[in-house]
């Protein structure tokens, strides 16, 4: 993709992104991760989540703070044709229930979080996988399923799947409770980024990446950054 070209799915982005120059795309606990090494890791995750199951429109969810394996799994999902159901960490285990009824693969954050889900589990009767992303213990780490991606048996149907995602596919589902979702389009969350960027004053600046990804906003505010050729730095808590 060539840098002039306009994304018509978020994750164009990441392919834009990879033609701006060596800037780091994220900077995380002294670490920073590049363009090559988010495409990368994406594309493995996307291979695996093929491998695993994963039907077009199907939704996987993530429940995680702010950090680059958020965007790895976001560009991930979308990739191969799935929708992301992002949640924050403070719902309820009721809203919990509710909103993961028919969710088959769920990512989670760390060992506290899985304490909360071993509780749930039982009453999430669609739910085959559960992923973290720091290692844990006895459960599959997004690292082990990444490496599950590194045989190419499944890269030519994620790129078939990449290729049919259009401008007007569902990407992501906003949970706002009592059963109530908004169904966001690659196209609607675009149309955020382009408002976003035309109000910058100095789009290539090194965005603090603390307004919550599981929002439309600070979702469409992150990849603007990404877009404009920023870097996105993380803080842990």
């Amino acid at each position: 993709m060539k840098q002039k070209e306009k994304p018509t799915r978020l994750f164009d982005i990441v392919d834009i992104r990879k033609h701006q120059g060596r800037r780091p795309c994220f900077r995380f606990a002294d670490s920073a991760i590049g363009a090559d090494e988010y495409i990368r890791r994406s594309m493995l995750l996307s291979v695996a989540l093929v491998k695993r199951g994963l039907r077009r429109g199907e939704t996987v969810a993530l429940i995680s703070d702010n950090r680059p394996e958020w965007n790895i799994v976001d560009v991930g999902v979308l990739q191969a044709g799935g929708v992301l159901l992002p949640l924050c960490k403070g719902l309820s285990a009721e809203e919990y229930v509710e909103s993961l009824a028919h969710v088959h693969t769920l990512i989670i954050e760390d060992a506290e979080m899985l304490s909360r889900f071993r509780i749930l589990m039982p009453q999430l009767g669609t739910l085959e996988t559960v992923v973290t992303i720091e290692k844990v213990d006895g459960v599959l780490s997004i690292d082990e399923m990444m490496a599950e991606g590194e045989s190419d048996t499944a890269a030519a149907t994620v790129q078939q799947r990449r290729n049919m995602v259009t401008t007007d596919d569902v990407c992501t589902l906003v949970y706002y409770g009592g059963g109530t979702y908004a169904r966001l389009t690659h196209r609607m969350i675009l149309k955020d980024i382009d408002d976003i960027l035309a109000a910058e004053t100095d789009g290539r600046r090194t965005s603090r990446g603390d307004m919550a990804l599981c929002t439309r906003y600070g979702r469409a505010s992150n990849y603007a950054s990404q877009l404009a050729g920023g870097t996105v730095c993380y803080t842990e808590d």
